[in-house]
């Protein structure tokens, strides 16, 4: 069950953008000050004011560095600076920077604070633009002061938005782990019950067997006891065949079985493309024919897991000999490596299942191994 999400907006560090802003607004009002200091003519007025009106100044816009971790002590500082500013130099023309400062500040409160600070910093913003019209041009408060609480709706507004595309993101989060948690409990009871089948379809198959070898055992006639092997033959190899089926949906990661047949020694070939490796060579000597599933099947595996074995060898050989008493198979390449991995042990174990050999030996900078398959001894 997904409970209730409601995400903060965080309250940030000084960043580049709290740079940013008050080394602009800073540079604008160290610009206007010092135009005053100069002796600038406002409406008809020559401006004659102290040249330390220009660094006092810094306490109303300083303060703007503080917009994304606490912006009513920004706002509480630039009120306190602007009165300083005030007191020391009386009235001077300093909307612009001033109403700057104000905005910026107002849509921070909105944007970064709860409801009730945020209002409280609204109400601040303001005082901080009616003290600039008492102490300064009163004219510019009275277009510029409306867009103090347009600010304030608009980082509202973002705020809102904000904290809306973060509860989403949160329940897209935990739908998508309760769906993969459901999904791999589905997964889980499939196989159980996977496994179940199994165990019934062995001691059925086991069962059928048991019945036809001991017919077997009492028939007489070599013409019966022949056809009873070949019964017991057919049921084992569908026996094999409904076990692969099973177990190729308990290894299958999306579930689907594996129904592509076997692969035998006429896939090699498609192997080699598979595993990318244009400059391989297969060879096949001897006289070819048909050999026994099992064999045919172990030969695919074993070539498959000597190819991994040497797996960064280049200019690789596969030979395939077909022997009157046995299947030899041979892979070569260059390597530098002595130990070829447990891919090879992996062969080894396959050509133990058929009571044959496997030798692998580096040489000259050239890896190789044999095996040999005894084709009589095929299980």
């Amino acid at each position: 069950m997904i409970g209730p999400v409601s995400p903060a907006i965080s309250i940030g560090r000084i960043g580049r953008i709290d740079w940013l802003a008050t080394l602009l607004v800073g540079a604008f009002g160290v610009y206007v000050m010092a135009m005053l200091a100069g002796g600038a003519t406002i409406d008809g007025e020559v401006m004659d004011t102290s040249w330390a009106a220009v660094p006092v100044f810094a306490l109303v816009t300083l303060p703007l560095l503080l917009r994304s971790q606490a912006p009513l002590h920004a706002l509480v500082l630039s009120i306190a600076g602007l009165g300083v500013h005030a007191l020391l130099f009386g009235e001077l023309f300093r909307c612009g920077p001033v109403y700057l400062v104000a905005f910026f500040l107002a849509y921070s409160a909105a944007f970064r604070l709860p409801m009730k600070e945020a209002l409280a910093g609204l109400g601040m913003a303001i005082v901080l633009c009616m003290l600039m019209a008492v102490s300064g041009d009163g004219g510019a408060g009275l277009v510029l002061q409306p867009v103090v609480p347009v600010l304030w709706g608009a980082g509202r507004l973002v705020r809102s938005r904000s904290r809306l595309n973060g509860e989403l993101a949160l329940r897209t989060t935990a739908l998508r782990t309760a769906r993969d948690e459901r999904a791999e409990m589905e997964v889980a009871m499939d196989r159980a019950r996977l496994s179940t089948e199994l165990d019934e379809v062995l001691a059925r198959r086991l069962g059928e067997l048991t019945e036809l070898a001991e017919a077997g055992r009492a028939q007489r006639s070599p013409v019966l006891a022949t056809s009873t092997l070949a019964d017991i033959e057919g049921k084992s190899r569908r026996t094999l065949e409904e076990m692969r089926d099973i177990v190729g949906v308990l290894r299958s990661d999306n579930g689907d079985p594996e129904v592509a047949p076997a692969p035998t020694l006429a896939h090699l070939e498609g192997l080699l493309l598979r595993a990318e490796r244009g400059d391989a060579r297969l060879t096949v000597a001897g006289h070819p024919r048909a050999l026994p599933a099992a064999v045919e099947l172990s030969a695919y595996r074993i070539v498959e897991h000597l190819l991994d074995a040497l797996a960064d060898a280049p200019d690789v050989a596969v030979e395939v000999r077909f022997d009157e008493e046995a299947l030899g198979l041979t892979v070569s390449g260059t390597s530098r490596r002595r130990d070829l991995g447990p891919a090879l042990e992996r062969a080894r174990e396959r050509v133990q299942l058929h009571r044959g050999t496997l030798s692998a030996s580096t040489r000259g900078g050239r890896a190789e191994a044999i095996a040999q398959i005894p084709v009589g001894a095929a299980v």
